[in-house]
């Protein structure tokens, strides 16, 4: 999609402020002022928000002119009649008034998207009902009851599940809210018209007609209108993007659809800021991710082959230097998939403004967390890394001696991050976020200390800036998604933790540290206590219905929430129910996830009490109430592994839900149905392209049944997706490879990445030799069976070398056709690159690891003989016959014993041809004998090179080695012509 070339003004002193989540005064603009203090209800509740919503008018009659179709007078306005409702009436009041009217319009939508967040992630409760906004008794006939603004006793006969000052009624997660079945029905269909990609979103969302509002304001522009909007209200686009990012939220899984809504108003919403070292660089980058797809597979789409870049990139190297060819070792796949921002310059932003700089940062950090959360851990990395750039953040992590235990007698060097801000935050700034903050639980346990007690020279504890806070704890996370989950890991986490939280700052910023600290304890025995209190503390402050004197407000809460990864409530509660999990507490956690009607985890809990008869009882109920629900469909065929179940649920989903497409291909694939597996699954990533394992399992599927061309596309997309997934990267060049000539050089490429990502797997290294070989890259090739030797010798012995490609390599290197075509000074230059690589390979890796190959010795013996390194290739022929002669067997096997004569005459042979041959040799002085080793070397090099023969007594050796075979096979062999023609060579040396 190309971008608009309509001139976007830059954002206003207002805007500026309320994007950096600073109050406005009120003045031109009341409802800017309203929205930066918090007070969404008002902006709601404002002249403009009643025209736009219709509150304002009396009766159907007034409307009538403006929309034919049902108004919220009508008895049977739906949710499906809530777009053309307004979007007719926004219409018409921007007409009315212009710009203005735009802005206007801009900021009732961003009201309404803090008022569905506040409602869902931060608290504190927001009485404003958004059904109450339409006009006639719809506000009231279909509102929630207020229950309480007070944490109240759960009534008796009030639903039993109850945890964190949270009350459950009428099906509702938040506190004080009762509906009507009028109302539950309307949600529920609210919430199907945020579904993307067949993906459903989470039933239980509360007051989702305010996220639906605020998209119908912010997203669902008419591209007729949308440079005008943008014209007049410079910051819509970047709500735009927020907007989008809380309804993937909503979803089960993430949705393709709204990943390229994202990416697309963020490149937009990058036009009105102010100009910066990456403005327009950025915009570019983003610009160009947009609409990356071309092309289809029987109905579903596919991204553009990323190995065109690659193998065109790799030309263009080879054309400046020819001599490279293909051979060498380097990382242009990993540079394919993802495009770069422009390098970070930090000195570039020493000419841009205080204020221009933390819009910038907070951007930057805003669009890494959104490609952090859909797990594309290259790009979060490059836009943080521009986001600390633009702020100005300085870190490194060191170590410092300190103690962790209270009872330690000795330092240990401990990991910390050292960091500080550009612009330190004023004492005032600091007081304010020191009183507001949620309660940090602490450790009282009787071993370790609550913070590490450092010895060494202490780093910086200055106050940080809370946007540098912010982009610490994102540092943090891209830490968690770039490795393993380990320990390790965790270790290079907790200094980022503990920098964050050295002191108060913003609420969310806070929480979301405090959250992070307690997901990194839950594995450690001593401190999961506390995890689990930790994570409660933040269920309960979040629930309760008005913050207190000394808690932080709507405004507060929200400042700082777009650029960090704070989950939703019901997502947290969730986390604490799994905690339960982790600890035994079953019971306690199917409390929770029957309250949050989290099927899935329902069902596996009644599995771990042993209770599958009474999970199914339970599913069946739910069914009985909600037959149309084509989740809990899925959930029986889970359960009850019916392919039946999954069908139905597709059918009732009017084949939309994804889901149900995805769990039936994965139980045909499970029964070998290949075919039918890949049928499902391509129907389900057509609705929802952005599911990693769907398209896994559909490459694999392929693969079994000869369709090469959709499993190479298929594995495609799994490695965009995540770009370290080595199987799928090995199944790619597979799949490359089958598809016939003109694939072998995108084979190698992919097999290169996935050596790259399964190092120590020596058979992915031995595809990639292989696949090295036949494209003549025989630089990989060598660096490939030094890996696998190094991996399987001390195991495998002589196996771990595959003969036949040391073979050809040594054949390549001594007959010439490396360097054919080139100059005589490059192929001068390319053998001896080449010659020092395969040395290394024989005498580093195969010669100190291997030792009882007889044909291993004797192909390596060709090498030295080229090399004329004569001495090197005779004992090569000498340990190629000890290899055999050595042998217990060879005194009663005769195919051994036959095998052991032709290596014995081979080897006089060898002592014929070589023992009498001089080669130049450095003789170290008799001086050098009491001397170190380095002290040797050092006078070795000064010795004068002396020419001397290969082996003086050769006639006397190989006699030794004949007469000690006719030995052995003497018993057994005596008179076969095996036996005598080893007689007869030992007479002719005679």
């Amino acid at each position: 999609m190309a971008m608009e070339s309509t001139y976007i003004p830059s954002l206003t002193l207002s805007e500026q402020r309320i994007m950096l989540g600073q109050e406005t005064s009120s003045g031109s603009d009341d409802l800017a002022a309203a929205f930066s203090k918090g007070n969404y209800e008002e902006v709601l509740c404002s002249a403009p928000a009643k025209a736009i919503f219709g509150s304002d008018l009396e009766s159907a009659s007034s409307i009538r002119s403006i929309i034919s179709g049902a108004t919220p007078f009508d008895s049977e306005f739906a949710a499906s009649d809530v777009s053309e409702y307004v979007t007719a009436l926004a219409r018409r009041y921007v007409q009315q008034n212009g710009p203005e009217g735009w802005r206007q319009m801009t900021w009732v939508g961003v009201a309404c998207l803090n008022a569905f967040v506040q409602t869902n992630w931060t608290g504190p409760e927001l009485t404003l009902d958004p059904m109450s906004l339409f006009p006639g008794d719809m506000g009231t006939r279909l509102a929630e009851s207020f229950i309480a603004t007070q944490v109240l006793e759960l009534p008796e006969d009030a639903d039993k599940h109850e945890i964190g000052r949270r009350e459950h009624m009428g099906g509702r997660v938040y506190l004080g809210a009762k509906q009507s079945e009028g109302r539950k029905l309307f949600d529920r269909d609210v919430l199907r018209l945020l579904e993307r990609d067949g993906e459903e979103a989470y039933a239980l969302t509360p007051r989702a007609l305010y996220l639906y509002f605020a998209r119908l304001l912010l997203v669902d522009i008419p591209e007729d209108d949308v440079d005008t909007r943008d014209a007049a209200a410079p910051t819509a686009r970047w709500w735009a993007a927020r907007v989008t990012r809380i309804q993937q939220t909503l979803l089960e899984y993430p949705s393709q659809t709204l990943l390229d809504e994202i990416t697309k108003h963020y490149a937009a919403a990058a036009r009105s800021l102010p100009e910066s070292p990456v403005r327009q660089a950025y915009i570019d980058r983003l610009t160009r991710s947009v609409d990356n797809k071309q092309g289809s597979v029987d109905g579903f789409s596919i991204d553009k082959d990323m190995f065109e870049e690659v193998i065109e990139a790799r030309k263009s190297a080879q054309a400046h230097d020819p001599m490279t060819r293909s051979d060498q070792l380097g990382s242009a796949g990993s540079s394919a998939a993802t495009s770069s921002v422009a390098a970070v310059d930090i000195d570039a932003w020493d000419a841009v403004g205080d204020d221009s700089r933390e819009i910038w940062a907070r951007y930057l950090l805003e669009v890494a967390v959104a490609f952090s959360q859909h797990q594309m851990a290259a790009d979060s990395t490059q836009h943080l890394a521009q986001a600390q750039a633009a702020s100005g953040l300085k870190w490194k992590m060191t170590g410092i001696k300190g103690r962790r235990t209270k009872f330690q007698t000795f330092d240990v060097t401990q990991l910390v991050v050292d960091a500080t801000s550009r612009k330190r935050p004023s004492d005032d700034e600091i007081d304010a976020e020191a009183e507001c903050v949620p309660e940090n639980m602490k450790l009282n346990d009787d071993v370790l200390l609550e913070e590490i007690a450092l010895t060494g020279d202490a780093p910086s504890t200055a106050p940080l800036a809370v946007i540098d806070r912010c982009i610490l704890l994102a540092l943090c996370q891209n830490v968690e998604n770039e490795n393993p989950v380990n320990g390790l890991t965790s270790e290079q986490m907790k200094p980022f933790i503990s920098r964050v939280l050295d002191r108060a700052s913003n609420w969310s910023v806070y929480t979301t540290g405090l959250l992070q600290r307690s997901r990194l304890e839950a594995s450690k025995t001593r401190t999961v206590e506390r995890s689990v209190l930790q994570l409660q503390a933040l269920v309960d402050q979040i629930a309760r219905p008005q913050p207190g004197d000394l808690e932080a407000g709507a405004s507060e809460r929200l400042a700082y929430l777009p650029v960090l990864a704070l989950p939703s409530q019901w997502d947290l509660e969730s986390e604490l129910a799994r905690r339960f999990v982790s600890l035994g507490v079953i019971r306690s956690a199917l409390d929770i996830y029957e309250r949050l009607e989290q099927w899935d985890e329902v069902i596996a809990s009644f599995v771990l009490l042993g209770q599958d008869e009474v999970a199914e009882r339970f599913v069946r109920d739910q069914l009985a109430e909600s037959p149309d629900r084509p989740k809990l469909w899925c959930v029986l065929g889970d359960l009850k592994k019916d392919p039946d179940h999954w069908r139905h649920a597709w059918e009732i989903s009017g084949q939309r839900y994804a889901r149900a497409m995805r769990s039936l291909g994965a139980f045909h694939y499970g029964q070998s149905q290949f075919e039918e597996a890949a049928e499902c699954y391509k129907k389900s990533l057509h609705l929802n392209p952005l599911f990693e394992k769907s398209w896994f399992l559909l490459g694999c599927a392929s693969l079994q049944t000869g369709g090469w061309k959709t499993a190479a596309h298929a594995f495609q997309r799994v490695v965009a997706l995540d770009h370290d997934r080595g199987d799928a990267w090995n199944n790619l060049a597979s799949a490359y490879l089958r598809m016939g000539q003109g694939n072998s050089e995108r084979a190698w490429y992919a097999l290169r990445e996935a050596t790259r990502c399964n190092f120590d797997s020596w058979k992915v290294w031995s595809n990639f030799m292989h696949t090295s070989l036949s494209l003549h890259q025989y630089a990989s090739a060598i660096h490939a069976m030094a890996r696998i030797v190094e991996m399987r010798a001390d195991s495998e012995g002589a196996a771990s070398v595959d003969l036949e490609s040391l073979r050809t390599i040594i054949s390549v290197l001594t007959r010439g056709s490396l360097v054919e075509g080139l100059e005589p000074a490059a192929a001068k230059r390319r053998e001896e690159q080449y010659t020092r690589f395969v040395e290394h390979l024989l005498v580093d890796q195969i010669e100190t690891r291997i030792t009882s190959s007889a044909p291993l010795w004797r192909t390596m013996a060709g090498f030295w003989f080229w090399r004329k390194d004569y001495g090197h290739c005779l004992d090569c022929h000498v340990k190629a016959h000890r290899a055999l002669a050595q042998q217990a067997e060879i005194s009663y096997d005769a195919a051994l014993f036959k095998e052991a004569a032709d290596s014995a005459l081979e080897l006089v042979s060898a002592y014929e041809n070589l023992g009498d041959k001089t080669q130049t040799v450095r003789q170290p002085s008799s001086e050098n004998n009491e001397q170190g080793e380095e002290d040797q070397e050092a006078e070795s090099r000064k010795s004068a090179a002396v020419e001397q023969p290969v082996c003086p007594d050769w006639r006397r050796q190989a006699k030794m080695a004949l007469r000690s075979l006719i030995g052995k096979g003497k018993p057994s062999f005596e008179g076969t012509p095996d036996y005598v023609r080893l007689t007869d060579a030992l007479e002719e040396l005679r």
